[in-house]
């Protein structure tokens, strides 16, 4: 049996490299980005102290596909690698994206696999669909909403699962060159893990700013600062992120 599970998962392994071998012969823009954090927030809610997120995005038409992680500095207490899809129609954006992590060491659950190649009842992975609609590039909006179709975190106490979502406002605008991001984040109902919102809960007001800056001599390598705000009601929460982004 175990030889089995070994062949199975070099069959799993070689699939998805192939996959990604072929998405980078089709790729028509390749973007390579690394951000250094303070803190890792995700959705108002804090993951892990300060991180390495280094990503890779691949766009072919009106597709994207793209990697990302997140691995603490301190220790080893939190590991992230996502994979996403994206698809594009006008000013409307669908997702389908893989979320692996190992969870940070205050909700870690020694009854999920840390095993990334494990699909079981018990599998470390979330998927999650998604979408985003712009209402115009004059107006740039944005609503989004999230939900989690799979995974064992989202899986409550009872055994059922809760379909963990968020919803979001946001709206982008500059000042003095200077890119800012504002919006408000919630979760609509009962989430598993996701902050632990126990029904309609706001997760996260925040306020995004942030700065690239053009390295001439580098073609189109690009560094920049950037600082997020965010406000979670749901656990009385505030925090304050500082990172340095590399772009090309």
């Amino acid at each position: 049996k175990r030889e089995k599970t070994v062949d199975k998962m070099k069959k799993q392994i070689l699939l998805i490299a192939i996959l990604l071998c072929t998405a980078f012969a089709q790729a028509q823009e390749v973007f390579v980005t690394a951000d250094f954090v303070s803190s890792y927030i995700w959705r108002g809610v804090y993951e892990a102290g300060p991180s390495l997120q280094p990503g890779l995005t691949l766009g072919i038409g009106n597709f994207t596909i793209a990697a990302w992680g997140s691995v603490d500095f301190t220790s080893s207490s939190y590991k992230e690698a996502d994979l996403m899809l994206s698809y594009r129609l006008k000013n409307i954006t669908f997702h389908l994206k893989d979320l692996y992590d190992e969870g940070s060491a205050s909700d870690r659950n020694p009854q999920i696999s840390r095993n990334y190649f494990h699909f079981g009842a018990d599998s470390p992975h979330r998927i999650e669909a998604g979408i985003e609609w712009q209402v115009s590039r004059k107006v740039p909006i944005t609503l989004s909403w999230y939900t989690i179709l799979f995974g064992a975190r989202d899986v409550d106490t009872r055994g059922r699962r809760c379909y963990s979502s968020y919803v979001e406002v946001a709206y982008p605008f500059t000042v003095k060159t200077i890119d800012l991001k504002t919006g408000v984040g919630a979760a609509p109902w009962k989430t598993a893990g996701e902050g632990g919102a126990k029904g309609f809960a706001v997760k996260n007001v925040f306020i995004n700013a942030g700065k690239l800056w053009a390295v001439k001599s580098m073609g189109s390598f690009r560094i920049g600062l950037f600082t997020h705000l965010s406000w979670c009601p749901l656990k009385e929460d505030m925090n304050c992120v500082g990172g340095i982004s590399l772009r090309m």
